[in-house]
């Protein structure tokens, strides 16, 4: 075949196979039932093959008609789409990610504003039932925290979670980690590592780890602490802006203890990712090795 058929020919013959006649195509092409028959003649003299039986008004796909409808419906529904995207105006990028709260208001928000601006995407943070909003196609992308990441998705190790005890600058400094005997304790009861496993991680035996002030989560601790309640074992990720401020500050040089724990990317394997969703999840990952190695330095 020296060149393709007209699309005007293609459009006819599949209006007609598919409405069963001339009369019902030309009504849905806005032509003549005689148009539609002159197209349908046309592409058969192209193609050198019969494409329909005709019994009086009545029209049957022949064998190598009904070989080529299927193909032909389906790619003039993508020819359809094609147009009605091209004429559509430009949408905004969007990205929906699902996020634990205290991770998304402290590491993440900061970097998240950059991104968002510098490359046009609308981002939508969401933070409760992360699990769920991810396999129910709610969030494009998710952020988990615990020593392992939840079995039903695919995950991607972010960072390691890193705790160092923390007090504001202006307060009492402690030599060694025995000399938090004497020091007031805050204790985050989210927090995967404790204060007894730090201090045995140090060699400090026998101190009491019940005293202190209790928090429910990591970012009321390091509040307790910055507000001068004591010792807090902070979450290095959480605390960034604690440190950067000057409201709290590293009580050792050599204090960073892995608890054992990370932060892990998530997507669901039931569902591609959109070209917007691949383009953070490397940018996040390069986000989180930067932080590490920043960690790593100090």
């Amino acid at each position: 075949m020296s060149s393709l058929p007209s699309l005007n020919a293609l459009r006819a013959f599949e209006a007609a196979a598919r409405r069963g006649g001339f009369a019902a195509a030309a009504e849905e092409l806005n032509v003549t039932p005689a148009a539609v028959g002159q197209q349908v003649r046309h592409l058969e003299e192209l193609m050198g093959v019969q494409l329909f039986e005709r019994d009086g008004r009545r029209l049957k796909l022949t064998e190598r008609g009904a070989a080529g409808l299927e193909r032909l419906s389906r790619a003039l529904n993508l020819m359809g789409e094609a147009s009605a995207a091209m004429r559509e105006a430009p949408r905004e990028r969007e990205l929906r990610l699902a996020a634990p709260y205290d991770f998304a208001s402290t590491w993440l928000a900061p970097r998240l504003a950059g991104f968002a601006r510098e490359n046009d995407i609308a981002v939508t943070v969401l933070s409760a039932d992360i699990e769920t909003r991810l396999a129910g196609g709610d969030a494009d992308l998710g952020i988990a925290f615990g020593t392992e990441p939840p079995p039903a998705f695919t995950a991607q190790r972010l960072m390691a979670d890193i705790v160092t005890p923390a007090t504001p600058p202006n307060q009492t400094r402690y030599a060694s980690a025995a000399d938090l005997g004497t020091a007031p304790l805050v204790h985050d009861d989210t927090q995967p590592s404790s204060w007894r496993d730090w201090l045995a991680s140090r060699g400090a035996y026998g101190i009491d780890t019940n005293k202190g002030a209790r928090a429910e989560d990591a970012l009321t601790a390091l509040q307790l602490a910055a507000s001068g309640a004591g010792v807090v074992l902070a979450r290095r990720a959480l605390a960034e802006a604690h440190f950067r401020e000057g409201r709290l500050a590293p009580l050792f040089p050599d204090g960073d203890m892995q608890t054992g724990a990370g932060y892990f990317l998530l997507s669901n394997p039931r569902q591609s990712l959109s070209a917007t969703a691949a383009l953070f999840s490397s940018w996040l990952r390069a986000e989180a090795a930067r932080f590490e190695d920043a960690t790593d330095e100090l």
